[in-house]
């Protein structure tokens, strides 16, 4: 059989599984609509195995954009102009799950903890991802005046305590709710009267300010009568790492990252080295580039629920007005327009658009707190920010991921439940070789999406590698 035989064969067998596929997920619906009820992602076990399957449908909101660049006459500076933005409500569907050995999937796969994925639970650092269940303390709400908070990754995080305090609340802790009720800001937890009802938890690693340090001397608090709180004993001694949490000019508020419940005092007199925590994959950021229409942001979302101690991002920033439900800091970073321009003068933003005469856009800043946190943090950006990215700070693994040939997207997008256009798909094709051209130089991966499960298995294995094998990065980065 030739080469063209066998392609065809293959791209018939592709065809075939998915009109299968499409029909399966068509009868499941079904059954859950005469059932009048949907699977739970966290409730649903299959029988007949030793671990547990959950078929997860949630739902994610995306806004694709596109835009045209052109020069603004009254500043001077070259702006992308976003001409539609749409939002996108899709269903996502977890990675397939792998029974049989895998030498370079399973480890990311497994060290996840991800409730959403039926990978095998191991054992997992508590410097990355902590195993630690919520606890509850009730507290009289007049003390919480004497917390020092501050937000990170979303939460509220306890980063100060008063060392009079007499309540179970630590340095590290995340407030979560207050008396049931979720807690976002600093103003949920003020002007409370009476007893109130904390529900606490530590936070990741990351989710927390990112002050490490290596000790070098030994310390007991149990041997140190100037220590300033009696309850929390700390015991720290040289190789030791510690996150420091808050500082005055005597005592250090820390824990330890080999166990982050152990929280207390430290002299800040101690010698001590500061040090940085890498992203194990050896960059410091993943790019994934795609046209429109490609499935690069299912991708993304799909990788950072897979491994959140490994992957993150970044919140963008709008200079328009906040939305009723939206929340700062989740859907995006509120500022004002002058603000934003001022940042792109500056050279501090590393992609931005327009739409109905608002700024939006991607600080570095924001992709450089992500990276200090150690993990690796996941951009789906524009062509034009590679080139902002593509250096010795950021270090970016570049993904393209394309359509299959015209021929074949046709195909497939037949057996799908929104049909685009050939004329649609078309375009999405030729997008996708612009920016194949544009970037090709600094394109270190290919992936076609002919299905995103498959897609998703590739790049994981691809990251999974770049833990174990030799990289060539350019000669630059390492000046």
């Amino acid at each position: 059989m030739g080469e063209e035989d066998e392609l065809a064969q293959l791209r018939s067998n592709a065809d075939n599984l998915s009109r299968c596929l499409h029909v399966l997920l068509e009868k499941i619906e079904n059954i859950e609509k005469k059932n009048g009820k949907e699977q739970d992602a966290d409730s649903t076990k299959s029988s007949g195995t030793s671990s547990s399957n959950k078929d997860g449908k949630e739902k994610f909101e995306q806004v694709e954009i596109e835009e045209k660049t052109e020069i603004d006459p009254k500043t001077g500076l070259k702006k992308r102009t976003i001409v539609t933005e749409r939002v996108l409500t899709t269903k996502t569907f977890h990675a397939l799950a792998l029974d049989g050995p895998s030498p370079t999937m399973t480890p990311i796969l497994r060290s996840s903890g991800s409730k959403n994925h039926n990978y095998a639970p191991i054992h997992q650092s508590s410097i990355l991802l902590p195993q630690y269940q919520s606890r509850q303390t009730t507290v009289d709400a007049g003390q919480l005046s004497l917390v020092e908070v501050e937000k990170h990754g979303g939460h509220l995080v306890v980063t100060k305590i008063n060392e009079k305090a007499n309540y179970d609340l630590k340095p590290g802790d995340i407030i979560t709710h207050v008396d049931g009720k979720d807690v976002y800001f600093r103003a949920d937890i003020e002007n409370l009267k009476g007893t109130v009802q904390l529900t606490l938890e530590p936070a990741a690693i990351h989710c927390a300010p990112a002050n490490f340090f290596r000790i070098q001397d030994n310390y007991s608090s149990c041997e140190d009568s100037d220590r300033p709180c009696l309850w929390l004993d700390l015991e720290v001694s040289p190789g030791d790492v510690i996150q420091v949490l808050s500082k005055d000019e005597k005592w250090m508020q820390v824990r330890k990252l080999g166990d982050l419940t152990q929280v207390g005092y430290l002299p800040t007199s101690m010698t001590m080295e500061k040090v940085s925590m890498l992203c194990p994959f050896g960059r410091r950021t993943l790019v994934l580039l795609g046209a429109v229409g490609t499935g690069r942001r299912d991708i993304k979302s799909m990788l950072l629920r897979l491994a959140p101690h490994y992957f993150s991002t970044i919140v963008p920033l709008t200079s328009r007005a906040q939305r009723p439900g939206e929340i700062e800091g989740r859907e995006y970073q509120f500022v004002r327009k002058e603000d934003m321009y001022q940042k792109i003068r500056d050279g501090g933003m590393v992609e931005w658009g327009e739409l109905d005469n608002q700024l939006y856009g991607t600080s570095a800043d924001a992709v450089r707190n992500e990276v200090r946190s150690g993990r690796m943090c996941v951009l789906d950006a524009a062509p034009q920010s590679v080139n902002y990215l593509y250096n010795a700070e950021f270090m970016p693994f570049v993904v393209h991921i394309v359509p299959p040939p015209i021929e074949e997207f046709t195909q497939l997008e037949a057996v799908r439940r929104t049909h685009r256009t050939q004329a649609q798909l078309q375009s999405i094709c030729d997008d996708s070789a612009k920016i194949g051209l544009e970037c090709k130089s600094k394109i270190h991966l290919t992936l076609v999406n002919r299905n995103i499960d498959v897609t998703f298995k590739r790049l994981v294995d691809a990251l999974e590698t770049l833990r174990y094998e030799t990289q060539w990065v350019p000669h630059s980065w390492m000046c």
